[in-house]
């Protein structure tokens, strides 16, 4: 699906089509968004640093052996 269907619906009048379009497209888009962050956090617990959401920057965290070491 695209946005051009969802916009082509819109100038036919075709108001229940276009909403079903849009809603499938945002859906989309944040399954891809989320599919992405969650491959980021599986790496962050693996490497033992967190990447920070707004920035992209890693962040480094202790481990839970640093931690019970301490």
């Amino acid at each position: 699906m695209e946005t051009s269907q969802f916009i082509d619906q819109l100038a036919q009048g075709q108001a229940a089509d276009a909403k079903q379009t849009l809603t499938d497209l945002l859906s989309a888009r944040a399954f891809e968004a989320l599919e992405g962050r969650k491959q980021e956090l599986a790496q962050s617990l693996f490497t033992g640093k967190e990447i920070d959401a707004h920035s992209g920057q890693e962040i480094e965290t202790e481990t839970e052996e640093e931690v019970s070491t301490q």
